[in-house]
């Protein structure tokens, strides 16, 4: 902001002078465009989805906890005091206690102080706007060498897109993008240090870069600290050789350079290191991760040297190309944008590029550090932070080629600047960057199948869970038996909420002695009642996912709120739990009810003494059969699923027990349209929704008959142009119709408990 306050104001030494400066010109539309290209470009899948949410869901789940780290910095820092136990607060003492950089989080809460909204729909935003203001850094880094603003702009376009970087931005690669700005930023203010050493105007911006560096990567930034440093460092000792090789005066030199450099260190320091200390030590006790060969994070194979340089066409960048035809096509692809790079080499060379030079060989340098010491995991992080680096080197290779002998410098240079291309002619040269083109083409193809087999976050599923997490704050501690990473660390943080499967502070057992998988979903009757095991009764609010194999939570519990997706149980905060002498669990699968035998009653009843015997009766669900289905499609009999490869349509019977109104779900997740049809009856569609295991698609009440009706379930992928329909298909199924009316509680005495028999119920419990 004290930057655009100079420019604006024209102080002493500003460049506006009159209100001319706001008139259109091609050296500021340019650049601008290409900004808005490259915005675009990281926010594409967001915002032709037509809903503000954010990439990368599920996929990984790492977003969830930038976004706690985010609820909690600017109040906080690193301390992690008076926090209650639960998801978020395990969540920021593991990660902060340990010293966990939070620079890159920071910028992000700010952006949610100053615009009021979740800074969940700010996420893929504020991504978005640091890659396109390192595409801006890149353009002033690239003008030496492409002095044509409209073949600049098209060049740092591409270059601001590797795949590597594009692929980590679109599943919550946050670092991997901020570092690859600040390294841009650092080593354009480094060039100062030797071309104009005046403390004034040469140390501000390596400093407050280095120190952000500092901040956003913790000690794992300084390889890429020190070696943009000393790159400049050896450019400064270039510089004083060249001026002693010429009899220049080297008392007027040396001195400002070292005063710079040693203000530009010591800025360094004292901007960036409070950032480190701040959470008690330097290295993170747990290093395992971070430097074992073992550590694959959620990779599927090492990361390949050959995606460092940029295009990599394969919509998931974890994997190599499929066919040996596209391997050839990536290959050529790589062996083309390295020759670019070796052209911009020379190109920058000839034309003292020296902040381009240093960007691409100082990030170049570090990210190598990186890779040679870092398990797989970090291994991949350090070849996205870098490859934008080593692609825009290759782009000022392409634009210089393209552009030779067009402008009037150029022309006045002609035989000098042809010799390093052993006396190449300017239309040979721009025949070879004609032909090297392919790197831009093989970029946008890698940024459309990185688009097109993106993993969009439902925004209106977790806008409830905002809801409640505001309408409720307070009331807990509250469980989530469905894996929600994103619930129990973010929107319901105010509500001390955690996760059967998730990370949280007790241990929530299962009846079998088992606790639930991470990622996985227990329905309550699954878990252990009692709060003395930390059980579902140490938990005064429940919120729970709406789904066919849900049982209603115990007696105890009331619901207080319901909407699409999510319900608010709650029981009495005094609520004693001694009062609750047995639950017993009825039913399986996906029949949360069943009609128990009648010496199932009788024991539990036996056991109420002088209390009351209480049950959830419950109409039994209509799970449908489907039997028929098209060839490529995958089946799973056990869970009753089918993987729909290709467009199709499923179809089978169901039988319903009896007439009344149903809802009708359908299990799994869909990257295309899903829609279900019973009888003659449409049941309704749903299109992009993506679902953690054993959740349901949610889609409409139906009056059905009893007796045995047809099921047709049929899946379309949708068109290639839209976000997140590419990629492997998710398996969907089965098809479940719910009876609409909820679950009735009978409470009798336990003399009469005999009454319950021969009734469908989910669960019966002996009260005092």
């Amino acid at each position: 902001m004290a930057g655009y306050l100079a420019l604006l104001t024209g102080g002493p030494r500003g460049p506006v002078r009159d209100l001319s400066y706001f008139r259109p010109r091609s050296r500021l539309l340019w650049p601008i465009a290409a900004a808005a290209g490259v915005f675009f470009a990281f926010g594409a899948p967001v915002i032709l989805s037509g809903s503000a949410t954010f990439a990368g869901y599920i996929k990984l789940d790492d977003t969830s906890t930038w976004l706690a780290f985010t609820d909690h910095v600017l109040a906080h820092g690193h301390s992690v005091g008076g926090l209650a136990p639960s998801s978020y607060e395990a969540t920021i003492q593991i990660n902060l206690s340990a010293g966990y950089p939070l620079g890159a989080f920071i910028p992000l809460g700010v952006g949610h102080e100053l615009t009021g909204q979740d800074s969940a729909w700010l996420f893929q935003p504020y991504l978005a706007l640091m890659a396109a203001i390192m595409s801006l850094v890149f353009y002033e880094l690239a003008a030496p060498v492409i002095r044509d603003h409209r073949l600049r702009a098209a060049a740092v376009f591409i270059a601001a897109q590797p795949a590597l970087l594009v692929g980590y931005a679109f599943w919550g690669g946050i670092k991997e993008v901020a570092t690859a700005l600040l390294v841009a930023i650092l080593a354009a203010g480094s060039v100062e240090l030797f071309r104009d050493p005046r403390p004034r105007s040469s140390v501000v911006v390596p400093i407050l870069a280095g120190g952000a560096l500092i901040g956003v990567m913790g000690a794992g930034g300084l390889p890429w600290l020190l070696a943009i440093l000393g790159g400049a460092a050896l450019l400064m000792v270039a510089t004083i050789w060249k001026a002693r090789r010429d009899g220049g005066e080297l008392s007027g030199l040396v001195a400002p350079m070292l005063i710079c450099a040693g203000i530009t260190l010591a800025g360094i320091a004292a901007v960036g290191l409070p950032t480190v200390f701040a959470g008690g030590q330097l290295f993170s006790p747990n290093q395992g991760p971070l430097t074992s060969s073992e550590e694959m994070g959620n990779l599927i194979r090492p990361l390949s040297l050959a995606q460092y340089p940029g295009p990599w066409p394969v919509g998931d960048f974890r994997v190599e190309p499929v066919s040996s035809l596209a391997s050839l096509l990536t290959s050529i692809l790589v062996f083309a944008t390295v020759l670019a790079a070796g052209f911009g080499l020379v190109a920058a060379l000839l034309r003292r590029a020296w902040g381009l030079l240093l960007l691409t060989f100082g990030t170049g340098l570090g990210s190598f550090v990186v890779w040679l010491v870092g398990s797989p995991w970090v291994q991949g992080k350090a070849l996205a932070t870098g490859s934008a680096s080593f692609l825009i080197l290759a782009m000022a290779g392409i634009g210089y080629l393209l552009g030779a002998g067009s402008d009037a410098e150029a022309n006045s240079k002609a035989s000098s600047e042809a010799r390093p291309f052993a006396g190449l002619s300017f239309s040979a040269l721009r025949a070879i960057g004609a032909v090297l083109l392919i790197v831009p083409c093989g970029i946008l193809v890698s940024s459309a199948l990185a688009y097109h087999e993106s993993w969009l976050a439902p925004r209106a599923q977790l806008a409830e869970l905002s809801d409640i997490g505001q309408e409720f704050k307070g009331d807990g501690p509250t469980l989530m038996t469905e894996y929600q990473a994103y619930g129990v660390r973010h929107f319901l943080r105010l509500m001390d909420a955690e996760g059967a499967s998730e990370l949280r502070r007790r241990v929530i057992p299962r009846l079998d002695g088992t606790e639930t998988e991470k990622g996985a979903w227990s329905d309550t009757d699954e878990l252990v009642m009692d709060p003395e095991q930390e059980g579902v009764l140490t938990y005064r609010t429940l919120v729970l996912r709406r789904s066919p194999q849900q049982s209603r939570p115990p007696s105890p519990y009331e619901r207080v709120w319901q909407g699409d997706y999510y319900e608010v149980w709650q029981r009495d905060p005094d609520y004693d739990a001694a009062n609750l002498i047995v639950h017993k669990p009825l039913g399986s699968g996906f029949q949360p009810a069943t009609v128990p035998n009648c010496a199932v009653v009788q024991s539990v009843a036996s056991r109420a003494g002088d209390g009351k015997v209480v049950a959830a009766e419950r109409e039994p669900n209509a799970v449908a059969e489907l039997t028929d289905y098209p060839q490529d499609w995958v089946p799973d009999p056990v869970n009753k699923t089918l993987t729909p490869v290709s467009n199709g349509t499923a179809t089978g019977s169901v039988t319903v027990p009896k007439s009344g109104r149903y809802h009708v779900w359908v299990g799994g997740s869909a990257r295309g349209k899903v829609s279900v049809k019973i009888g003659e009856q449409e049941a309704g569609s749903a299109r992009g929704l993506l679902n953690n295991n054993a959740q349901f698609i949610s889609l409409d009440d139906l009056d059905v008959e009893a007796g045995t009706l047809p099921v047709s379930l049929t899946y379309e992928k949708g068109s290639d142009l839209s976000p997140a329909t590419g990629g492997y298909p998710f398996g969907i199924g089965p098809v479940i119709l719910e009876p609409v009316a909820d679950p009735k509680v009978v409470t009798v005495s336990p003399a009469d408990a005999q009454r319950l028999c021969g009734r469908s119920l989910d669960w019966i419990e002996a009260v005092r």
